[in-house]
């Protein structure tokens, strides 16, 4: 897989391979004429390019071959290597016709990925201030790929919610119609989010990704969703295997403090424009 991405610049071709390396960039030469071609063209499997060339000139048979003439041709029109040019270079493939002398991985993974239209939801997820954990799980959430009960129950397992007894726990109803999550959500948000703020999932994800044009309010808003999801997941599994139990106004606290944490680290790494977000978080929340 790694081949494709390799070019070579034939310098004094002291290092490239002559039926291996890609230097008449074409490919391998051994694929193109396949083991025979060792033998018409007169040149050892392992030979150096450099080791094709005999005073100053190519040195290969196969021009009457009508299999291998074209190839022959394609040989005699590159220039020959010479020691003046230096070593050969090796290079690495950052985009269609465009090579440098280092990998790059940003670069690759650009090339090799499987690319698709990008979902609108994109921007209530990835966005710079992310806490990269919780982001994860919100990522997890938005694709339904959480195991909530009915899921589970796909596999046999019966579980309903442990935050509020109901029966049947699913994605939407954790997210927020359950009393307990929307307790949390409803005072961390209301503020931020006015009269819009709802139980439903759907729509509260919509708002987290359009709601505002302030940027204060919008990165407030992804942060508060960020951390309610991940800490009501947090809750719901504590809960689960019976290893303690939070009530909302303590979750509220748990999860207020870890909002100012984060904008006062993010203040820390870049600079006065997160005070202001600071302050901003006391005005809608103390």
């Amino acid at each position: 897989m790694a081949y494709q991405f390799i070019r070579v610049e034939v310098g004094n071709g002291n290092r490239a391979f002559f039926w291996h390396d890609d230097w008449l960039r074409i490919g391998k030469l051994i694929d193109i004429t396949g083991a025979t071609g060792t033998t018409y063209l007169g040149i050892l499997r392992n030979a150096k390019v450099s080791e094709a060339v005999s005073e100053g000139r190519w040195k290969i048979r196969g021009q009457r071959n009508h299999h291998f003439h074209e190839l022959h041709h394609r040989v005699q029109i590159e220039p020959v290597p010479n020691v003046a040019n230096g070593p050969d270079k090796f290079l690495w493939r950052y985009d269609e016709g465009l090579y440098q002398d280092s990998f790059n991985a940003a670069k690759t993974w650009e090339q090799i990925r499987s690319k698709r239209p990008e979902v609108v939801w994109s921007r209530s997820v990835w966005f710079k201030q992310r806490i990269p954990r919780q982001a994860f799980l919100v990522w997890l959430a938005i694709q339904n790929r959480l195991s909530t009960g009915d899921r589970m129950r796909k596999w046999g397992i019966n579980q309903g919610c442990v935050l509020c007894g109901e029966r049947d726990e699913t994605r939407d109803h954790l997210f927020f119609a359950c009393p307990y999550s929307y307790t949390v959500w409803d005072r961390l948000a209301s503020r931020l989010v006015g009269r819009r703020i709802n139980p439903d999932w759907h729509d509260m994800l919509r708002y987290t990704q359009e709601g505002t044009a302030n940027e204060m309010d919008m990165i407030l808003t992804r942060l508060v969703f960020h951390a309610v999801v991940y800490n009501i997941w947090r809750e719901r599994n504590t809960r689960r295997h019976q290893l303690g139990y939070q009530g909302t106004q303590q979750m509220i606290k748990t999860i207020n403090r870890g909002i100012k944490n984060r904008i006062t680290s993010l203040g820390y790494k870049f600079g006065h424009k997160f005070n202001g977000l600071l302050r901003r978080w006391f005005e809608v929340f103390d």
